[in-house]
């Protein structure tokens, strides 16, 4: 737990050291504070979710949220002040003393950060009969068989090292109340943006949820914020809806645009798609391969005598027809395709008279002569004409250049 206890601020030498109610501007501490915000402002946020639920959805992992009194955890996230949140972020890097522990800075303001807090503002006080149980369970002391059996779903585990050493488990390999937890617990509490494995770092947390273990809530974000602010600069931040909650609470005008927010919420379909299992599709059995019966011999005395071959006529004939319709419906394409590459010769033949003028081309008439349609008494142009008239007039519809679109 941390303590609010304050400590002077050490300042240049010779100097007295600084007081923290004397800033070093108006928006930052220090003026570190105001460098460590250029790396601030190109980071990316990982939003807080809504937990949105009816009664009768996913029971169990409502039942241990409302045990825990945790339910404001996933109702709290609402639009987060960007800038804001930048802003608390800078400040709340820890670089010198006198600055007191989970203690930002924010427009003037002094912004606590505390478990106690936040545990105020969650509704998650410890009553006076608990203890929190969740730093007995570290890295170093629990056993991952064991670990294992709490979340993971039954002949599955963390994937190891050469050293047998526990990494992650996949998010398809734990149970499917844990995958409800994993989606919450990776956005309102350790903010993570790789949420497709558990790693096993965060896994203890996991286990303390799924084994009814006392935990102190406030202090393991206000741990994971002070984490975030002073973590690496390719990092992303958390809990930016908090942070701006926290400002507001303590007097910090966060109105003023832009906002962010929240990220998507835990409800009846993204359980659906994300933390139940999928059922495998049903695959036929593939069918029986019969053996061919040997075909009974037949004698040649028994078998028919063959009639005499059909002639051509006889065999046409036979088709009833079928061969005029087949030739119209030939034609009618052949002659759909003559229309197509009549229409890009022509915007050929248009665009050269204009970029060539000095080249000899035959006249209109000469061209149209030679690549009209066998029998058409006009040439074709743009899907319309006498060509199409004529064709309509014997009985056969116009083909449009629609009808062979794919």
């Amino acid at each position: 737990m941390a303590s609010s206890s304050k400590r002077t601020h050490a300042g240049k030498s010779g100097q007295p050291p600084r007081k923290p109610n004397q800033p070093y501007s108006n928006l930052f501490l220090t003026e570190r504070n105001e460098t460590h915000f250029e790396s601030i402002s190109s980071r990316k946020f990982i939003l807080e979710r809504r937990v949105e639920l009816e009664e009768n959805e996913a029971p169990e992992f409502q039942a241990e949220l409302h045990r825990r009194r945790w339910d404001k955890l996933g109702s709290y996230p609402l639009l987060a002040n960007i800038a804001v949140v930048k802003e608390f972020c800078a400040n709340a890097l820890r670089l010198e003393e006198g600055i007191a522990p989970f203690t930002s800075y924010v427009r003037g303001v002094r912004v606590p950060y505390d478990a106690r807090t936040i545990n105020q503002f969650l509704g998650t006080e410890l009553r006076a009969d608990e203890v929190f149980e969740n730093g007995n369970y570290t890295i170093d002391t629990m056993d991952p068989v064991v670990v294992e059996a709490a979340i993971c779903m039954p002949g599955h585990g963390f994937h190891r090292n050469r050293s047998q050493q526990p990494l992650h488990v996949k998010r398809r390999d734990l149970l499917p109340v844990v995958r409800i937890w994993s989606a919450l617990v990776h956005a309102n509490i350790l903010p993570c943006s790789h949420v497709s494995d558990l790693y096993w770092t965060r896994s203890m947390l996991m286990y303390c949820i799924m084994t009814q273990r006392t935990m102190d809530l406030g202090d393991i974000i206000c741990m994971e914020i002070s984490g975030c602010a002073n973590s690496t600069p390719g990092s992303a931040l958390g809990h930016p809806s908090l942070i701006t909650q926290l400002c507001q609470l303590a007097g910090v005008d966060v109105h003023s645009p832009p906002f962010e927010g929240p990220g998507r919420a835990i409800d009846s379909r993204y359980i659906s798609a994300y933390c139940q299992d999928c059922a495998q599709p049903a695959v036929p059995a593939p069918e029986p391969i019969h053996a061919v019966a040997p075909q009974e011999d037949v004698p040649m005395d028994d078998a028919a005598a063959p009639g005499p071959p059909l002639t051509i006529l006889q065999r046409f004939d036979a088709l009833e027809g079928r061969p005029e319709t087949f030739m119209q419906r030939h034609e009618g394409q052949m002659e759909s395709l003559h229309r197509g590459q009549m229409f890009i010769l022509d915007a050929f033949r248009s665009f050269s008279l204009h970029s060539a003028p000095g080249y000899q081309f035959p006249t209109t008439a000469d061209y149209h002569a030679y690549t009209s349609w066998p029998g058409d008494q006009a040439p074709f142009f743009g899907g319309g004409g006498a060509a199409a008239d004529a064709t309509e007039e014997d009985g056969v519809p116009a083909v449009d250049d629609d009808d062979q679109a794919p």
